[in-house]
């Protein structure tokens, strides 16, 4: 069953928000470690990726 542009976008924010709970909830409750490595790309943007290790 094809499914239209709604549902698609509809159930890739759920799943976000599910994935974003989830990290905050594990944050608020065990030690963790953070690394940023920032880059730029081909057309000036910037871009940051936040790593978290968790213990």
């Amino acid at each position: 069953m094809p499914l239209t542009n709604n549902a698609v976008s509809r159930r890739i924010e759920e799943m976000s928000e599910n994935t974003e709970t989830q990290l905050v909830e594990q944050l608020k409750t065990r030690k963790f470690s953070v690394k940023r490595d920032e880059s730029t790309l081909r057309a000036s943007e910037a871009v940051l990726i936040t790593y978290f290790k968790i213990y």
